[in-house]
Order: C-alpha cells, then sequence, then structure tokens
C-alpha cells in the first residue's frame, strides 16, 4: 500500500531508507564518541548501547569496518579541516609560522584519540592507511603555504620545519615526554621558531604569494 499526502507520494520503502540512514549516522556518532573517551577500539556493543541500537543493527548497517572506517573518515574530515584555515593576510613569515603551530597545537590535542585509533588499524585498512596519507600531505602542504609559499626557505629548513609541526612530533611531546597541552604547544613552537630564525633569512613572504 502507498500512503499519499496531496501531491507527495510516500513509497513504503522511503520510512526504512531513512531509518537506516540515521542509524548510521547514530552509529558514527556513537563509535567517534567512544574513541574520544578513550576507547581505542570499541566494540560491537560499546557502539550499539551508545548508539541506542541493537548490535544486529549495527552489523547490517556497517557489514565490514572498512564502511565504518570510511565513513569515520568522512565525519572527522569536516569536522576538522574547516579548523586548519589560517588567517595568512601577513608577509611577515615568523608570524605566519606562529599563527601554524598555535592552530596545530590546539589540532592535534583533539585529533589524538582519532589519530592513534587508526594507527593501531592502519596496516589492516586500506581506508585508514588512504586517510593517513592524505594527512600527511595535507600538514605539508598547509605548512608550506604559510611559510614557504614563494619557495625561498632552504631546503634544510623547510624539511625542519615539517619534522617539528608534524602530528608524530605533537604526539611525542603529549605521550613520550608526558607534557601538559599547554607546554607541548610552548615546545613545538620554540623549536619551529629556533629553526626558522637559524636558518638562512628568507624575508618577509613574497607579497604575490601571500593568500
Amino acid at each position: 500500500m502507498i500512503a499519499t499526502t496531496g501531491s507527495r507520494t510516500t513509497q513504503p520503502g522511503d520510512g526504512r531508507t531513512r531509518r537506516r540512514s540515521d542509524n548510521r549516522d547514530r552509529i558514527v556518532t556513537a563509535f567517534l564518541e567512544l574513541i574520544r573517551s578513550g576507547m581505542v577500539s570499541p566494540s560491537a556493543q560499546a557502539v550499539a548501547e551508545r548508539a541506542k541500537v541493537s548490535p544486529r543493527t549495527v552489523f547490517r548497517c556497517f557489514q565490514d569496518m572498512e564502511s565504518l572506517n570510511r565513513e569515520v573518515v568522512i565525519a572527522l574530515r569536516d569536522e576538522f579541516l574547516p579548523r586548519a584555515t589560517l588567517d595568512l593576510s601577513t608577509p611577515d613569515r615568523r608570524e605566519r609560522l606562529i599563527r601554524l603551530v598555535r592552530n596545530r597545537a590546539s589540532m592535534f590535542e583533539d585529533m589524538t584519540p582519532f589519530r592513534l585509533a587508526a594507527e593501531a588499524y592502519r596496516h589492516r585498512s586500506g581506508v585508514l592507511a588512504g586517510d593517513h596519507a592524505f594527512l600527511v600531505a595535507m600538514e605539508r602542504e598547509r605548512l608550506d603555504a604559510a611559510v614557504n609559499p614563494d619557495r625561498r626557505l632552504d631546503a634544510v629548513t623547510a624539511e625542519a620545519l615539517s619534522a617539528v609541526t608534524c602530528f608524530d612530533f605533537w604526539r611525542r611531546l603529549r605521550s613520550d615526554q608526558n607534557l601538559p597541552p599547554e607546554e607541548a604547544a610552548r615546545v613545538m613552537l620554540a623549536a619551529a621558531l629556533a629553526i626558522l630564525d637559524g636558518g638562512p633569512d628568507a624575508g618577509p613572504v613574497s607579497v604575490d604569494a601571500i593568500s
């Protein structure tokens, strides 16, 4: 039987499609919330309880982990990519680096549980491996856009800056050296500025390269 309302016709499958879509959204949200809380590998039961659906629904919506990983990656990019936007209107190369590092410290802190969870399963997930490659490339692209858009930095300085402004450096400061977020941010900034100040003077960013 088909229900009609005015000029609109509702097919019996429409409600099921909406419910399935709603369930998928709730499951992805629950999965992200559990990882954010520190659970590296949430079980289907834990996800089901958080999403308020049955474990069977979890398995039915995501019959393989790769489909869930794909949805999670999309959700995380939607959350974090807009936060990477910087005000790069100044030609002061040092100030642009300061803005980049402060932005990354804040983002990396919030991204840490997700990056660590992905790291644990990257070797057996093409989706997570691809996302890792995307994030590494994005880190370098944003660094170059901030401090080396005119390609005036020498190669050694550029590579050294890449090393001390990446997520792996942040993870070392927070996890291996056990620094609190504020101190880790200061150390990252100090390391980056020492490298920039210690290298050949590239001067201000070329006006033509300012975005």
